[in-house]
């Protein structure tokens, strides 16, 4: 058996591994690094032909963004993923494409990926070849760790996972067993210590009533697909409690679409929330208190105190731009950013302390506050050792998926029970 990077590797992003055992390669996740300069995957025409089947462990596009790609040139691999994961994929390739980011792909390209896509239920084993299963990852409705089966090796794919539970997922399961991890370090560092999900909620509910009181409107970029529905009810249930000030919460972008999907998908999240749809008949994502902007120039939310959540997450693009255009020369306002920010993107800029800024070829003075709550959809540092210690057999673990610091702190708290590897994009390594 062998492991192959092709990106994701000393990076957070473009995730994209090959596990290889005789003629079988199994390709885990296939996506894009999004940031002032897109970068794919570092696959050749040989490598995309030869895979026999992607795995994909949920929907985003650092995971799935190269999928219309490899089907464009020519590779025929069967999909697999999670209902879900699914439903969701064909809403973010659409819109990735749509709003031209994915700029050699098609609406064809698109259909071609949904058309090769596979359900998989957690648990049930996939057989040709080597085998592989789905288990609950923690990280957004339908995701998943892929536990691989070779003849002589089991190899556990961590993808993003969240060992928390959260308002709408159950944690990530725990003790399977694999003598190799691949282990994402988005949140690695020694210094990361993400609060409980009570704590951020409690400090988001704080920083959005002192903006309130003091006159001014909050801005919330959120991905559409995961932390926009974690932030969305929160504030519905904050709201309904007294504990958050009441003002419309108005949804814009790709957040609407993807509400649809988990709604649709309720069975898949944690019984708490599926108790409440279907016994109590109270539904979360029809709150009252939600509401969606009824003009094409968005004036009706921008005339009122508010509470705006919007995609992008990193103020890469969408319709967040243009309320942060609208409302960041008032310093009564505030951004509060809720996830990751990655290198080069206009959410870390802005965390750093940039007051002037670029959107649609304007430059704009930033007087609004900027602050930032940890509603991470990710593990900690002390989490992600959970997780490798609950591993049975495990002996040797690959560090991916975050930034090299990181990276080197979760090494050098491994490394004293496991055989670590800090791979690179581009390296095969035999296990």
């Amino acid at each position: 058996m062998e492991l192959e990077f092709f990106g994701g590797a000393g990076e957070v992003g473009r995730n994209c591994f090959m596990v290889s055992e005789g003629r079988d390669d199994l390709m885990l996740d296939c996506g894009v690094k999004l940031g002032e300069v897109e970068e794919h995957p570092l696959l050749s025409p040989e490598d995309i032909h030869r895979v026999r089947r992607i795995a994909i462990s949920h929907t985003h596009l650092d995971h799935i963004g190269f999928l219309p790609y490899m089907l464009k040139k020519g590779c025929k691999a069967p999909i697999y993923c999670t209902k879900p994961t699914r439903d969701m994929t064909q809403l973010l390739l659409s819109d990735y494409q749509r709003i031209g980011r994915g700029r050699k792909i098609t609406t064809k390209d698109v259909e071609r990926v949904m058309s090769a896509c596979n359900i998989v239920e957690y648990g049930e084993k996939v057989c040709d070849g080597m085998t592989f299963s789905f288990h609950n990852a923690g990280h957004i409705l339908g995701s998943a760790m892929v536990l691989v089966e070779g003849e002589r090796k089991k190899l556990l794919y961590s993808a993003d996972v969240n060992m928390r539970g959260t308002k709408l997922l159950d944690a990530a399961r725990t003790g399977l067993e694999a003598e190799v991890l691949i282990l994402e370090c988005t949140y690695g560092g020694k210094e990361d210590k993400l609060p409980a999900v009570k704590t951020a909620s409690n400090e988001l509910a704080e920083a959005i009533n002192q903006t309130i009181i003091e006159g001014g409107s909050v801005l919330i970029p959120t991905f559409a697909v995961g932390r926009g529905q974690e932030i969305l009810l929160t504030l519905d249930a904050y709201m309904r409690s007294g504990l958050l000030e009441k003002v419309p919460i108005f949804i814009d972008g790709m957040i609407v679409r993807a509400n649809r999907i988990y709604r649709h998908n309720i069975l898949s999240a944690r019984d708490e929330i599926q108790k409440s749809i279907l016994v109590s008949e109270y539904d979360p994502f029809k709150s009252p208190f939600f509401h969606q902007s009824e003009r094409k120039d968005r004036s009706d939310v921008l005339e009122q105190q508010c509470i705006i959540v919007s995609t992008s997450g990193m103020l890469t693009g969408g319709p967040v731009l243009g309320y942060l255009k609208a409302l960041a020369d008032n310093k009564r306002n505030k951004l509060l950013l809720v996830g990751y920010q990655a290198e080069g993107t206009l959410g870390r800029k802005l965390l750093s302390g940039e007051k002037k800024i670029i959107i649609d070829k304007e430059e704009v003075d930033v007087e609004m506050s900027v602050g930032q709550v940890p509603f991470s959809a990710h593990s900690d540092h002390q989490s992600l050792l959970q997780l490798a210690n609950s591993t049975k057999e495990l002996k040797k673990v690959f560090l991916v998926h975050g930034d090299p610091h990181k990276i080197e702190d979760m090494r050098a708290d491994l490394e004293k029970k496991y055989e670590v590897i800090v791979p690179k994009n581009g390296e095969v390594h035999a296990l």
